[in-house]
C-alpha cells in the first residue's frame, strides 16, 4: 500500500484507477447500515456519482462499456472523497486518517507536507486548496486535492484521483463480513 495513506482502507485504495467488476467494493458496501446499492451503474460511459453517507465517503464510477451484458459489465473508479466534520455530510469519515494527520486543525501546508513528495515541484498549497501528485499502485500516480475551511482554514475534505491510463484489476482482497468495519 502505498505507506503515506496508511491507514486509508486497503480495498478502497487498490481499486482506485482499476476498472473490475467490482465486487468485493459492491459485497462490502450493501453490507453497511444502510446498504449502498447504486453502486454498479450501466446506462452509459459518463462518471457518476456515489455518496456513502453512512460513512463520510463520496465514490466516483465509470461503467466501462454499458452495451456490454450485464455479466460482462466492468466499472472503474476515478476519485475517493473522504468528508471531515467541517465538510458537514450526514456522517465524516468514520475510518482513520493517514498517519500524523490530525483534520482538527490540518492546513494546507501541512498536508503537502505530510503527503506531497519532497521534490514535487507540482505541489499547489494555498489557504482553501491543496493539489499534489503521489504515486499509487502498480505504477499508477493518483492526484490528491483537498479543501480547507473554516476561520483556521483546516482540511474539510481529501479526494484521491485517478491520474493516466484505466489498469485492469490485478490482486484485490476477498471481502469478509468481518472485514466490512474495515471499509468503515
Amino acid at each position: 500500500m502505498p505507506f503515506r495513506f496508511d491507514p486509508l482502507p486497503d480495498m478502497l485504495l487498490r481499486n482506485l484507477g482499476r476498472y473490475s467488476r467490482q465486487e468485493p467494493l459492491q459485497r462490502a458496501l450493501l453490507s453497511l447500515q444502510p446498504p449502498v446499492r447504486d453502486l454498479r451503474q450501466g446506462r452509459d460511459t459518463d462518471p457518476y456519482h456515489v455518496s456513502v453517507e453512512c460513512l463520510g465517503l463520496d465514490l466516483m464510477l465509470q461503467c466501462m462499456d454499458p452495451t456490454l451484458p450485464d455479466h460482462e459489465q466492468l466499472w472503474g473508479l476515478h476519485a475517493l472523497t473522504f468528508h471531515t466534520p467541517l465538510s458537514r455530510p450526514a456522517m465524516p469519515w468514520t475510518g482513520g486518517w493517514p498517519k500524523g494527520l490530525d483534520v482538527a486543525t490540518a492546513t494546507s501546508r501541512h498536508v503537502v507536507a505530510l503527503l506531497a513528495q519532497e521534490d514535487d515541484e507540482a505541489a499547489l498549497a494555498l489557504p482553501e486548496m491543496a493539489c499534489f501528485l503521489v504515486p499509487g499502485f502498480d505504477g499508477q500516480t493518483w492526484a490528491v486535492q483537498c479543501t480547507f475551511g473554516g476561520p483556521a482554514k483546516v482540511l474539510k475534505t481529501m479526494t484521491l484521483v485517478r491520474t493516466g491510463d484505466w489498469v485492469g484489476a490485478s490482486w484485490l482482497p476477498e471481502f469478509k463480513a468481518a472485514a466490512a468495519t474495515q471499509v468503515a
